[in-house]
C-alpha cells in the first residue's frame, strides 16, 4: 500500500477495480563511472524555482525499482555510491535532496554484481546484500574452450538458426524457472 500512487490508494480505499498490467522485470546496468546524480536522480532546481513544481529526473535506482540492478566491477564502485546502494537496499527507498527540495521514491531491487577479487575487495556490508555468491573460473579444458568459441561464432554468423537449434533447451530452462517461481511461496525456512 505504501508504494502505491495517490490514485491507486484512493481506488483501493473505495474498493474499485484497479487495472493491472504485466511488465517485464527491468534490468538496469549501473556503470562503473556513474555519478551520484545518475544513480539517485536529480531535481530540476530551475523548474522548481520558476514554476513551483518538483521536477524529478529519475536515476538508475528509480529505473531499477521492482527489478534488477546490475553492477559490473562492483568491488571497484566508489564508497559513496556503495553507501547509497546500501541505504536504498536496506530501506527500499531513495531520497533525493537538493537546495532544500526533497523527493522520495521506492527503490526496491535485486542487486546483481560481478567483480574480480584480484582488483579489490568487496565491502562486507555490500556482500551481505547479495543473496548468492558464485565464483566463476576460466574454462581450462582446450576442447571445451573450442566448443564455446564455435558456439559463439555460430551465433554471430546466424543468430536465428542458432536460436532455433537451441529453442527446445531454452524453453525447458524457461519452464523450470517458471515452475521454481511458483514454488517459492511454499518454501518454508527453519
Amino acid at each position: 500500500f505504501e508504494l502505491m500512487g495517490e490514485e491507486a490508494k484512493v481506488a483501493v480505499l473505495q474498493n474499485k477495480d484497479i487495472p493491472l498490467e504485466a511488465r517485464k522485470v527491468p534490468m538496469v546496468d549501473l556503470p562503473l563511472g556513474a555519478t551520484e546524480d545518475r544513480v539517485c536522480g536529480t531535481i530540476d532546481i530551475e523548474k522548481a524555482l520558476t514554476d513551483g513544481v518538483k521536477a524529478f529526473e529519475p536515476g538508475l535506482l528509480a529505473k531499477a525499482n521492482r527489478g534488477i540492478l546490475y553492477v559490473d566491477e562492483v568491488n571497484l564502485l566508489d564508497d559513496h555510491l556503495v553507501d547509497i546502494l546500501l541505504d536504498s537496499a536496506a530501506s527500499g527507498w531513495n531520497t533525493v535532496e537538493r537546495e532544500g527540495i526533497s523527493i522520495k521514491h521506492p527503490a526496491r531491487f535485486v542487486l546483481v554484481g560481478s567483480g574480480n577479487p584480484e582488483e579489490g575487495e568487496l565491502r562486507p556490508q555490500l556482500l551481505d546484500r547479495f543473496g548468492m555468491h558464485a565464483e566463476i573460473r576460466t574454462v581450462r579444458d582446450p576442447e571445451l574452450r573450442v566448443q564455446v568459441v564455435e558456439q559463439r561464432s555460430n551465433f554471430d554468423q546466424d543468430p536465428e538458426a542458432c536460436l532455433s537449434e537451441n529453442a527446445e533447451q531454452q524453453q525447458e530452462l524457461r519452464d523450470n524457472i517458471v515452475a521454481a517461481q511458483e514454488l517459492v511461496s511454499s518454501v518454508k525456512l527453519d
